[in-house]
């Protein structure tokens, strides 16, 4: 058998305010995230998930992370993120998401959204597809 290998893991709002080293692994149970340090950047870098999350209730969305919506509730976008971060998501078949009834996307306090040339502070889906949030020019833009 090998050698066990353990990674920095702890609370979110914990990892939030450390610096990992350069090269060091930190996981967040909170978010089943991984994140890697570079030595000057708090709470690391975060990996792109290689899964999608599903939710079914509000969530605060980790940058990196995949979110699948099972239900109308809302996904809350990060703050103070670095220029370029993302977040995916999507709608399963099985929501039945409607017009009354739909996934939402929420820019943090005093942020913007963007979609299509349109600025707000929310956005509404019930189609089953593909969206990545990308943090551009400080603000969050769905492509």
């Amino acid at each position: 058998m090998g050698r066990k290998i353990q990674f920095r893991r702890g609370p979110e709002a914990e990892r939030l305010q450390t610096v990992l080293a350069n090269g060091e692994p930190g996981w967040s149970p909170e978010t089943e995230q991984l994140f890697i340090g570079d030595g000057q950047t708090l709470g690391g870098q975060p990996l792109s998930m290689g899964r999608y999350k599903v939710i079914s209730t509000d969530t605060q969305a980790a940058i990196g992370g995949k979110y699948m919506f099972n239900a109308g509730c809302k996904l809350h976008l990060p703050d103070n993120v670095p220029e370029g971060s993302q977040i995916q998501f999507n709608v399963l078949t099985s929501a039945n998401l409607n017009a009354n009834d739909k996934a939402k996307i929420i820019a943090p306090a005093g942020k913007s959204l963007r979609k299509d040339g349109e600025t707000g502070t929310e956005y509404h889906t019930s189609l089953i597809i593909n969206r990545t949030a990308i943090y551009v020019n400080s603000e969050w833009e769905i492509l």
